[in-house]
This record gives C-alpha cells, sequence and structure tokens, in this order.
C-alpha cells in the first residue's frame, strides 16, 4: 500500500472494514482475512503471494 501511495482509510473503504484494522495490519499487529488479502491483491494489481511472503511465485521445473 505504500508504494501504491494509498491510506489507511482509503484501503478500509475499499475492504469494507475500519480504518483501525487496517491500520493494525499495516503495523504488523494483526493479519487481514483472506478476503482482504485477496481484494488489496486485486486493487493493487499484485500476486497475493507476493503480497503475503513479499515474493514473487517462481514455477521451478525439474529435469
Amino acid at each position: 500500500m505504500q508504494k501504491g501511495n494509498i491510506s489507511s482509510a482509503k484501503a478500509a473503504d475499499w475492504l469494507d472494514v475500519s480504518e483501525h484494522d487496517v491500520q493494525f495490519w499495516r503495523r504488523g499487529i494483526t493479519v487481514p482475512p483472506l478476503y482482504a488479502f485477496n481484494r488489496i491483491a486485486k486493487a493493487l494489481d499484485v500476486d497475493v503471494h507476493w503480497l503475503c511472503t513479499g515474493q514473487s511465485q517462481q514455477h521451478v521445473h525439474h529435469a
């Protein structure tokens, strides 16, 4: 959300939760429910795996 310059209030409005909840998520105090992860990822046009872990999801092919 920081990279997208999205305020806690705007995110809360998108997700239909309180701004207080979003602030807790941002601080790592609580974790958003799964539906919120999916909505956040869609709104920011990012992969849910990346949103959860900070790592891109890579498919490893073994020969």
